[in-house]
């Protein structure tokens, strides 16, 4: 039962420190302006979602795209993604969002797949044990409002020439370029052309009508399969002498003058929106899948270049490169006239309100300086700033008490006329210092007294230091009550280990009642040897060997005595489980004598290193040990147990985590909270130090936590406390 326990807690484990991931696989590769688009759109979304990571991937299918480089793509997959768990997968694209469906179950088994940029979507390609997990946004391009758009915004046009490519992409909406421009045929011819060798098509172009333009679809590789990269697609349209429209945001301010275009950063947001719907419960079959619309972009440069008129343009396009209104283009002009007409009524406004405000300042600074007078003279500190060059040019009450003068007898006075006997230790104090410094000051009377000291620089009207502002805190109270409390904690440690010192002296009477008797052995055989005959030199050594290895054995269990009840008195660097191994080395026939097992556990063979004081971190885990013997021993006087303590010790990069955990009675729910106080105990006759110098010694002397908790067999302890490394020497 416990172990199943431990088990179901175990999968809990792991299952609520899943890490939040998102995959976006693209269908391209990076630099891409489609795929950057959509990219952008996706981390928009996650940027607001602090918690959760976005991994990339890009299957780069613009470039190649062969079944066996897909069957590559597929094994190297299996291997990147079959033991990583995804929230959610972003496919951008028909290659990402096709290679995702077909193999769903062996990569990305039951993760819901989001899709966007798939153009020509087909809902028959979704197989059923995949249609659950999958939603998403569809690309469509409207060639048909885009011919309409040409054709209104150039009403003489003879020819619309259609670049497209025959990639994988533009093939899925091939057939709907050619269906849509056939609407149009009565009208102007339409030329649709796919088979292009880009070095030639400066020919083609060159041979088109006059009174024609080009609607541009997608072009990535010609027809000899060169990979056509951006800047020539650039330079193409800029020198080309026809207006050239596009279906893509990406084109825009590259010399196209405009269309109505599909914008992949819409394309991302919207898909990545929809991801986090469903990471916040809601099933992909309940979100539908969108087409989302396309939009009116033009690039007002181009639209001058082709003499086509912002009047014949839509109100709700969007317009780059647009012609500054007057008031931009003038905008200084504009500024000036305005304000040179009302000048003098607003100077006379101005001398007006400065009257007003000078009178009113001159209030608010006699009401501000009783203030601050009052302030100064209630602060339990001695204080008073100094120019430069020494000269005291302000203090508080406090600090005239302090050296027995009147204020005016400070003011305008060097420092050292005024503390002559400190001046030296104050003024090599640094200024600023986060971390106050203390100082020892006598008294006329003979008193004397500790000081804490801080220093800062304050400046003049002009920003520049003019003096020094000095804080002197009287602590000599304080650390009489600290030097009281320490001294407190250590009675109330070594009384806790001098409780401790029985079971300890248990323990050595334990271990030595072996080489007791083992010497006992030795002496009796000794003496009967010798009654046979004369033993030799060789004979007698191996008696003394036999008996020394016994003696050594009882010597060593005195010392680790010794060293457990001496205090430590400075904190060092020590490996927890060498203290815990040591501490079991003691006490572990006591234990053993009860019947109790003792279980200690690592995950790792690395050394846990923490700073504190070693001897005392034994004492509080002697003190939990024994609090978890008794607790047994209690729980058997009513019922059986197998009587267990296990000790586990785990670490993550910055704490070490250490679990004492028992099969005893337990500690009651409502004694949680309250087990580690002073004189609180659950035994009959406990004077209720114990715990209560673990917490003192875990949290106040190691800066650690230590918690109790109800388990459903007995009770835990954990400590956490900070991991350092071997070579740490300070805090």
């Amino acid at each position: 039962m416990i172990r199943l326990l431990f088990l179901c807690a175990c999968c809990f484990s792991l299952y609520a420190n899943e890490a939040k991931e998102i995959l976006l696989l693209h269908s391209y590769n990076k630099g891409l302006k489609w795929s950057d688009g959509i990219s952008r759109g996706v981390e928009a979304v996650i940027n607001e979602h602090h918690d959760y990571e976005l991994t990339t991937e890009y299957m780069d299918s613009k470039k190649i795209d062969s079944p066996s480089y897909l069957k590559e793509l597929f094994d190297l997959y299996i291997k990147k993604f079959s033991k990583r768990h995804y929230k959610a997968i972003i496919v951008a694209d028909n290659y990402a969002y096709e290679f995702a469906l077909k193999h769903h179950h062996e990569l990305f088994a039951h993760t819901p797949i989001i899709f966007c940029g798939v153009e020509n979507f087909n809902p028959n390609i979704i197989t059923h044990d995949v249609k659950p997990y999958v939603t998403g946004v569809i690309e469509y391009k409207d060639i048909h409002k885009n011919i309409e758009l040409i054709y209104k915004l150039l009403p003489a046009l003879k020819m619309l020439y259609i670049i497209s490519d025959d990639a994988y992409s533009s093939l899925a909406i091939e057939k709907q370029i050619i269906t849509e421009s056939n609407d149009f045929k009565d009208k102007f011819r339409v030329v649709f052309d796919n088979k292009i060798i880009f070095d030639k098509i400066d020919e083609k172009i060159e041979k088109l009508p006059k009174h024609s333009a080009i609607l541009f679809t997608s072009f990535y590789k010609d027809v000899q399969g060169t990979y056509i990269p951006y800047y020539k697609l650039e330079a193409f349209f800029k020198r080309t002498n026809f207006p050239i429209f596009a279906l893509n945001t990406i084109h825009m301010n590259e010399g196209v003058v405009g269309g109505m275009m599909v914008d992949p950063y819409d394309q991302g947001y919207n898909a990545a929106k929809k991801a986090f719907q469903i990471i916040d419960g809601k099933s992909p079959s309940e979100i539908p899948i969108e087409t989302l619309e396309s939009n009116l972009f033009f690039d007002n440069n181009q639209l001058k270049n082709f003499d086509i008129s912002l009047n014949d343009i839509p109100f709700n396009a969007t317009i780059i490169n647009s012609q500054k209104s007057f008031y931009e283009e003038h905008q200084r002009f504009v500024e000036n006239a305005f304000a040179i007409f009302p000048f003098l009524l607003i100077l006379f406004s101005i001398l007006i309100l400065n009257i007003i405000k000078r009178v009113t300042l001159e209030k608010e600074l006699v009401r501000q300086n009783k203030l601050d007078h009052v302030l100064l003279n209630n602060i339990q500190s001695a204080i008073f700033w100094k120019r430069n060059d020494g000269i005291i040019v302000g203090c508080n009450d406090l600090l005239c008490h302090l050296v027995e003068k009147e204020r005016m007898e400070i003011i305008g006075s060097h420092v050292t006329e005024v503390m002559p006997k400190v001046c030296n230790k104050i003024s090599q104090i640094p200024t600023n210092n986060a971390i106050s410094e203390e100082i020892q000051m006598e008294l006329k009377s003979g008193e004397k007294l500790d000081f804490s000291v801080r220093r800062t620089v304050y400046n003049d009207e002009t920003n520049k230091e003019a003096g020094i502002v000095t804080i002197l805190t009287d602590i000599t109270e304080k650390k009489r009550i600290d030097t009281e409390r320490k001294r407190h904690e250590q009675f109330v440690i070594q009384r806790s280990k001098q409780s401790e010192v029985g079971e300890m002296i248990a323990s050595i009477a334990h271990q030595w009642k072996t080489p007791l008797v083992e010497i006992s052995s030795i002496a009796q055989e000794l003496l009967y040897k010798r009654r046979k005959k004369v033993l030799d030199e060789e004979d007698t050594k191996v008696f003394v060997d036999d008996i020394m290895t016994q003696v050594k054995y009882m010597s060593q269990t005195i010392d680790d005595f010794r060293k457990f009840i001496k205090p430590s008195t400075v904190k060092t660097n020590f490996d927890i489980r060498e203290a815990i191994d040591s501490l079991l080395s003691v006490v572990n026939h006591n234990v053993k004598y009860n019947y109790i097992t003792i279980c200690i556990t690592q995950d790792s063979q690395m050394p846990l290193y923490v700073f504190g004081y070693p001897n005392e971190f034994k004492q509080c885990i002697l003190n939990i040990i024994n609090n978890a013997k008794d607790s047994i021993l209690k729980k058997r006087e009513q019922e059986k147990t197998e009587g267990i303590i296990d000790i586990k010790l785990s670490s993550d990069d910055k704490n070490i985590y250490l679990s004492i955990i028992d099969d005893g009675s337990g500690i009651e729910t409502s004694k949680l909270e309250s087990i580690f106080d002073p004189f609180m105990s659950t035994k009959a006759h406990g004077d209720g130090f114990g715990l209560y110098m673990a917490r003192l010694i875990i949290e106040d002397k190691m800066g650690g936590t230590i918690v109790a908790k109800q388990e459903e067999v007995g009770a835990q302890i954990l400590i956490t406390l900070q991991k350092r490394n071997h070579e740490t020497t300070r805090p």
